[in-house]
């Protein structure tokens, strides 16, 4: 039986939490400043800045940007991004070390030449506005390291979750370039649908036999021709309507997608002694071939709510699937956090009921 928490969260908490549920793969349309921390670069010459206060230098030569140190590339004003040492440069490439732990919001905002971002899997995101406004399809080159994790109370979230909420986005076009063919399969994988563009450092165009060869060298390789050579974006579909609760005005479908911090945060003040999985986006649609009946609430062709409670059935990925072990979702809806236990047998599906049903969900489990 589904049990409805009518707790309000905390105002600044509701409003991130609508925005991620919302807009979870977008970039709002109005800049917002970013709270930044009162640093100073300075500029002895020869290429190198630094950060002051910091252990973060930079150093930009030859239309590249390398960054060293430890700790975080800080947040940086909207209002001030011609601060950043690079802001007015032509740099096609950043090179982030790895002992960088973070990349600060607009940290390399609006350079419309940059292409090509080297940097480690132990490096958080902070968001898509780090690398908002460059080049179209930008290419990155993710070199293997051991994630850092952050616990927001008991959840995981990895500076490796960090940079797959960026790629399951397809923003810009960008193409992801991993070590191995194992490490793409795992990155391409991790939502659904699947990581658009994904590929391994070694790969090459396969050619034939009667194709072409005055290729250079180092267009030889797929990621420089999307177009021809794109992958992923396969969807698996991983959520109905069940048969117990027929709707033919209404059409249902989810999506395996990782959340930002905000929504986590939410999800973990209700978890209790469950473990988390996974996070989902559920959306259910209008069917245009059938009459929409009047109590059906329906914004932008999608139905918020219904007159009375529908049973959807959500496909428990396999890598959680345990015999006699129990599921929960958590759904986010205008600052409500709903709790839906399971309303069937199967341990491959997780069976809900409700009324509101478009909405951010956490698969959860004991």
């Amino acid at each position: 039986m589904k049990r409805r928490f009518k707790r309000t969260l905390k105002r600044a908490l509701a409003m991130a939490v609508a925005s991620v549920v919302t807009v979870t793969a977008l970039i709002s349309s109005q800049p917002v400043t970013a709270q930044a921390q009162e640093l100073v670069w300075t500029h002895p010459g020869n290429g190198w800045h630094y950060l002051t206060g910091t252990d973060i230098s930079v150093k930009i030569e030859n239309k590249a940007v390398y960054v060293y140190g430890t700790g975080e590339i800080p947040d940086c004003d909207y209002w001030k991004l011609y601060e950043r040492p690079w802001a007015n440069t032509d740099a096609e490439s950043v090179y982030i070390a790895e002992t960088i732990t973070s990349i600060g919001k607009y940290a390399f905002y609006d350079m419309p030449k940059l292409r090509y971002i080297n940097m480690y899997t132990s490096t958080f995101i902070k968001d898509m506005t780090c690398f908002d406004k460059i080049c179209y399809k930008p290419i990155y080159r993710l070199y293997d390291k051991p994630v850092q994790t952050e616990m927001i109370g008991t959840i995981p979230y990895t500076s490796l979750d960090s940079i797959k909420m960026i790629a399951q986005t397809n923003y810009n076009g960008a193409c992801w370039i991993m070590d191995s063919p194992a490490k793409v399969q795992e990155f391409q994988n991790s939502t659904n649908p699947t990581v658009p563009n994904v590929y391994y450092a070694s790969e090459k165009v396969k050619r034939l036999p009667d194709e072409v060869t005055d290729i250079a060298p180092e267009k030889d390789v797929p990621w420089e021709s999307i177009e021809t050579y794109s992958n992923g974006d396969v969807v698996t579909p991983i959520c109905k309507i069940s048969p117990e609760t027929p709707a033919a005005s209404l059409i249902a479908s989810a999506q395996k997608k990782y959340q930002g911090r905000a929504c986590l945060e939410a999800y973990a003040a209700f978890i209790g002694d469950y473990t988390f999985a996974a996070t989902f986006n559920v959306t259910i649609m209008k069917n245009e071939r059938v009459v929409t009946p009047s109590y059906e609430v329906v914004v932008e062709n999608k139905v918020m709510q219904t007159e009375n409670e529908i049973k959807y059935i959500l496909t428990i990925p396999q890598e959680f699937r345990l015999p006699g072990r129990s599921f929960r979702l958590l759904g986010i809806g205008d600052g409500v956090v709903n709790i839906y236990d399971d309303l069937d047998l199967d341990d491959s599906t997780i069976t809900f009921a409700t009324r509101t049903p478009s909405a951010a969900y956490a698969l959860v489990y004991q």
